[in-house]
């Protein structure tokens, strides 16, 4: 099998300007847009604080003396950011790109609590956890689509 190799360079030139941010250009507000070395880059405001979260949660989980890691944190932590998502679907408010961070960084610390309880401590509650959310975030976008299409 033969690789084509300029389909390669072209497939990776579309989805280069995703690779920080998956957010298409009417969507730019949401993104935080520095300029490093002349070139404007677009970072997802709420993944931006996801990340993070995720390796506080994980650090918290394994023994960080200071941060708090009770496994309902998974349950709770993840309600800001698809209340603020919810919020910013559904009516005219725009929300914020701190507000979007500050949401990223609960979901993310939930996330990285999650992936220890679920991973190490066997707390099978957390998957319980993640279909509930991962249910009601698709029914919220089939609702969406269903109102985008009139």
């Amino acid at each position: 099998m033969d690789v084509d190799w300029s389909e390669v360079r072209t497939g990776l030139a579309r989805t280069r300007p995703f690779l920080l941010s998956h957010h298409v250009p009417a969507e730019y507000h949401r993104c935080y847009a520095p300029e490093i070395r002349g070139r404007r880059i677009r970072l997802c405001a709420r993944c931006t604080g996801i990340y993070p979260g995720i390796v506080a949660g994980l650090w918290a989980f394994f023994g960080a003396p200071v941060l708090p890691r009770p496994w309902w944190f998974v349950a709770v932590l993840p309600l800001p950011a698809l209340l603020d998502w919810s919020l910013t679907a559904f009516t005219p408010r725009e929300g914020s790109n701190p507000g979007r961070t500050v949401t990223g960084l609960l979901l993310g610390y939930g996330y990285g609590l999650g992936l220890g309880y679920l991973f190490v401590g066997g707390n099978v509650l957390v998957l319980l956890v993640g279909f509930c959310y991962g249910f009601v975030a698709a029914a919220l976008l089939w609702y969406r689509e269903q109102r985008a299409q009139g």
